[in-house]
């Protein structure tokens, strides 16, 4: 097979799918006040909402156990403080009393204590003696008991207090989340739901974390194409580059875009398939953008090249050889090598600067 090499047009158009979405778009995420991973009970459509409609209701069985929990350990809290309270109370007037007692015995003693040689003998005067000395550690021990008791009380009502304030903020925190199981929708807007990365979106029983992200209002003045393209197909992708958009499932609905970002390095789309694609966004005509809605399909052709006076072959009558680019041109009968600089490239076509 030959290729009659000519002087002409070249362009290299690439074919990609993707989804609309918007630019901006205002976030509706789970409120902080939950303090805890809530399952969903109940999703809105997508769709048109006004300010304040209902969008999610998370399920309440687990925050009124919270609660319900919350007021038992309080109730329990406050118990033990009345108990330690009155048990301090208690050891405190025992520990008087006993004081008391002891002060008064030892007054006694030694208001009769037997201290003259000549009238009483000596081992009731040392009996005497005794005695009044275990009085009166009777009364230094009853005496240094008391501040430890006391501490020992304020320790055991202080602990009782912790919990039950312990118990108040988890009451507190239930009634909060209680209060926030419905996300109302912040203003006017189309309701939509982003797919995450396995490529669908929230749905009735799967758990949203506090901040989490769990429906957007998109601001449908700022739509734009996103589609992937090949690796392959990628190699020269620029900024500026022109493109059309057709929606999909509407024959003839045809927009202008422009390439505004690429991403850097390709990645892969699915964890299943090695396949890589590189993210471009599109940004449309404003003028063109009215009735379109974020997620319905289009798919994009973005011109790479359009040169207009070029020598392109076929990428078939391409060779290398010893680290040099050769074609086979014919002459005299037989086909010649002859080394050529090449320019740019799609997957069917070379542009061929310098050689022929």
């Amino acid at each position: 097979p030959t290729y009659t090499v000519s002087r002409g047009p070249y362009r290299n158009e690439v074919l990609a799918y993707g989804l609309l979405q918007a630019q901006r778009s205002t976030p509706v995420t789970v409120p902080n006040n939950l303090q805890r991973p809530m399952r969903v009970a109940w999703l809105a459509p997508a769709g048109a909402v006004k300010q304040n409609d209902v969008v999610v209701i998370f399920d309440a069985s687990e925050v009124e156990k919270q609660y319900e929990d919350g007021r038992s350990d309080r109730a329990s809290a406050e118990s033990k403080m009345r108990k330690a309270r009155s048990e301090g109370d208690r050891s405190s007037a025992a520990l008087g009393l006993d004081l008391t007692l002891a002060q008064e015995e030892l007054k006694r003693a030694e208001d009769v204590a037997p201290t003259d040689a000549a009238i009483f003998s000596r081992n009731q005067i040392l009996e005497s003696s005794l005695d009044r000395g275990l009085l009166q550690k009777r009364v230094q021990t009853n005496d240094a008991k008391k501040m430890p008791v006391e501490r020992l009380a304020a320790a055991d009502f202080a602990l009782a207090d912790i919990e039950r304030k312990k118990a108040a903020l988890k009451v507190t925190q239930a009634e909060q989340s209680l209060k926030s199981l419905k996300v109302l929708a912040p203003h006017d807007g189309t309701l939509v739901y982003p797919l995450y990365w396995r490529g669908d979106g929230i749905a009735i029983g799967d758990t949203a974390w506090p901040s989490q992200t769990v429906a957007e209002l998109p601001d449908l003045s700022t739509l734009e194409a996103k589609v992937f393209v090949l690796e392959g197909d990628g190699g020269s992708l620029a900024v500026d580059r022109k493109a059309v958009v057709e929606i999909e499932g509407q024959p003839g609905l045809v927009f202008e875009a422009k390439v505004r970002r690429v991403d850097a390095v390709a990645k892969t789309r699915d964890r299943q398939s090695p396949v890589k694609y590189f993210e471009v966004a599109l940004t449309l005509d404003k003028s063109q953008g009215a009735g379109l809605k974020p997620g319905q399909r289009v798919r994009a052709t973005i011109l790479i090249d359009d040169l207009a006076d070029v020598v392109a072959v076929p990428r078939g009558a391409l060779f290398e050889k010893d680290g040099r680019r050769l074609v086979y041109r014919f002459e005299d009968g037989r086909f010649r090598p002859v080394e050529v600089v090449v320019g740019r490239c799609s997957l069917g076509r070379v542009v061929i600067e310098k050689g022929v």
